[in-house]
């Protein structure tokens, strides 16, 4: 692995995702996450910590699925430190989870394909669980009123 890659864990229906950051003064894998939100629909933020690479956990950077190309690591490196220590903003399950972060890591810009796909089915969409989940952005139209 590399500094800088896109690690996911399957978790059923969803995916978690984390940052490979190197060995630490143990020669341990480090990552970092979004870590401490406890389910799809707690209310309680999440926080960004370097930890310990856990078991089947899997590269899948974006560079082949979407072109895009990575930051160069010296970025990628400032943008962790910067996360550490400010932090990641309000966790939102739409709106900014574990995959926004790893994708402003590596390239710069916060993305989710699994959130984009809950929304791209907004019309079937229940809107109080997408309130519930954190998506306050929604179009008014979505709402319910």
């Amino acid at each position: 692995m590399n500094f800088g890659d896109l690690i996911a864990y399957s978790r059923g229906v969803y995916k978690h995702y984390a940052v490979y950051t190197g060995k630490n003064e143990k020669g341990q894998d480090t990552v970092v996450e979004f870590t401490g939100e406890s389910g799809l629909h707690s209310k309680a933020g999440a926080t960004v910590q370097q930890g310990l690479l856990k078991p089947n956990g899997k590269v899948v950077n974006y560079d082949e699925i979407m072109g895009l190309k990575p930051q160069p690591v010296d970025k990628m490196e400032k943008a962790v430190q910067q996360l550490l220590k400010d932090g990641g903003g309000k966790y939102g399950v739409l709106d900014n989870n574990c995959e926004h972060l790893a994708t402003f890591v590596r390239y710069g810009k916060p993305m989710s394909l699994q959130a984009e796909a809950v929304l791209n089915t907004q019309p079937s969409f229940n809107n109080q669980m997408a309130e519930n989940m954190g998506a306050s952005f929604l179009p008014s139209i979505y709402k319910k009123t």
